[in-house]
């Protein structure tokens, strides 16, 4: 199913995310003391089936994740995820350095859905400023355990658009992943956006 965009429409949607991992970033690097490097967005149109294998996350046993579910035009799940580990690191590098370790895993959940917000806010306000989707979008989740705790979206179709962006904070070690694996709803009426962006820039 991977012909049902362009090259040029997978290009465009690349450009649409980048600009909201762009504003993402300038607003977490307020929040923290150092640069947060995301990469540029990784757009696939793949099978559905091996959209969720992507979600094997390095055999991580037990990942911090903040995950949003989204329903109307496109259908899926949004995840911010890292290893408990680097979430961690992530919640301490936002807090002053005397804060002792118990008070930071105390504030692990509020702060990764602080940061989930920024991020995965920032990536859907841009979508629906430039496509003009018809989406509603579920609070955010904070979810520890293993990824099939974590990605619980049933893929109605048999093809998905993925979209995958790498988070670090290199100075402190610090690796997670931006995912959001869609089903469009209405492949023309989505095309019709995408080119319609196309068509401005």
């Amino acid at each position: 199913m991977s012909n049902n965009l362009s090259e040029l429409e997978v290009d465009a949607l690349t450009e649409i995310f980048n600009i909201g991992i762009g504003r993402a970033a300038g607003s977490l690097n307020k929040m923290i003391s150092q640069t947060v490097e995301l990469t540029i967005p990784n757009v696939q149109v793949i099978s559905s089936q091996e959209a969720k294998d992507k979600f094997d996350f390095s055999d991580q046993a037990s990942i911090s994740a903040v995950t949003q579910k989204f329903n109307g035009d496109f259908s899926g799940q949004a995840i911010l995820m890292f290893s408990q580990d680097s979430g961690l690191k992530l919640v301490k590098a936002l807090l002053p350095d005397n804060i002792p370790i118990e008070v930071v895993a105390e504030l692990e959940q509020d702060s990764l859905v602080e940061i989930g917000n920024i991020i995965l806010n920032a990536c859907f306000g841009t979508v629906i400023n430039f496509l003009k989707p018809n989406i509603e979008i579920e609070i955010p989740e904070f979810i520890q355990g293993s990824i099939s705790n974590i990605f619980t979206y049933d893929s109605e179709n048999d093809w998905s658009l993925y979209i995958e962006v790498k988070f670090s904070l290199p100075t402190d070690n610090i690796e997670g992943f931006i995912s959001f694996i869609m089903d469009i709803q209405s492949l023309t009426r989505f095309q019709e956006s995408v080119r319609a962006f196309v068509g401005n820039l």
